[in-house]
């Protein structure tokens, strides 16, 4: 007997895939190339934004404007700081010599007022001496780190006063010739010249002492606007100081302890 052949076995229509029509080929189409083209701009504009110089990159601008704006407020703040520090050492510094001006008044009224006993006359000026030894250390260090436009030549002078009064010709002679290289004025000048011969006539440098006297007979080449009163007493006290200091000179080498030592 023969049988039909299984019908289940074949595929129907319904389990086939269907074929696009014409009209979905192209839909299909459409869509593949408005895809592709969606790629193609993001590609484009990412490769447009990389190759773009970094000033037109608004992005990277604003970051180079705010790291501008970070270095410029460091450098305002520590410049202000500075500024600061400056102020504070010059107030310090001014306090000192205050008081190293007032030091050699105070020993005065000592020996005016201990003048029928010696013994505490000497035990309180030593003291004093002791204080203008300190404070003529603490001005120097300050003065030192100070900016040379921030320390004028009247106080480079008076530092010196009071480092020669404590016996510290090293630190004298320094800050005499700061003193005249602070562009001062006539009478600073003169005096921290005539103070610095001296200075090298005490030292034995009497060759430097005669040049630093010489600078300070002719100093009126430099300040021609005085009268002749003026240039005529100033160079008087200039000649007795070195006549002074030649004359000590002359002492201590005829010396024959000097000559020893």
């Amino acid at each position: 007997m023969n049988e039909a052949p299984n019908q289940g076995l074949k595929p129907t229509t319904s389990d086939r895939v269907r074929p696009l029509t014409g009209v979905e080929q192209n839909e299909h189409l459409e869509h593949r190339v408005e895809l592709l083209k969606r790629e193609v701009d993001a590609l484009q504009i990412a490769i447009t934004g990389s190759s773009k110089q970094w000033y037109k990159n608004v992005s990277t601008l604003l970051a180079v404007i705010a790291l501008l704006f970070s270095f410029g407020t460091t450098y305002v703040s520590n410049r202000r700081i500075s500024a600061q520090d400056i102020l504070s050492a010059r107030q310090e510094l001014r306090g000192l010599l205050q008081r190293l001006a007032a030091l050699p008044k105070e020993n005065i009224d000592i020996g005016k007022k201990y003048e029928k006993d010696a013994t505490s006359a000497a035990a309180v000026s030593s003291l004093i001496n002791q204080e203008n030894s300190l404070l003529a250390r603490n001005a120097s260090e300050i003065a030192r780190k100070l900016p040379t436009k921030s320390v004028s030549a009247t106080e480079y002078y008076a530092i010196a006063v009071a480092l020669q009064n404590s016996y510290n010709l090293t630190g004298a002679q320094e800050f005499l010739n700061y003193s005249i290289n602070a562009s001062p004025d006539y009478n600073t000048e003169l005096g921290a010249l005539r103070s610095l011969a001296s200075l090298l006539f005490i030292q034995g440098n009497s060759e430097g002492g005669r040049v630093e006297y010489q600078k300070a007979h002719n100093i009126f080449a430099k300040y021609p606007q005085y009268d002749p009163f003026t240039k005529a007493t100033a160079n008087i006290w200039t000649e007795l100081a070195w006549a002074i200091g030649s004359e000590q000179q002359f002492i201590s080498d005829s010396n024959p302890t000097h000559r020893e030592r």
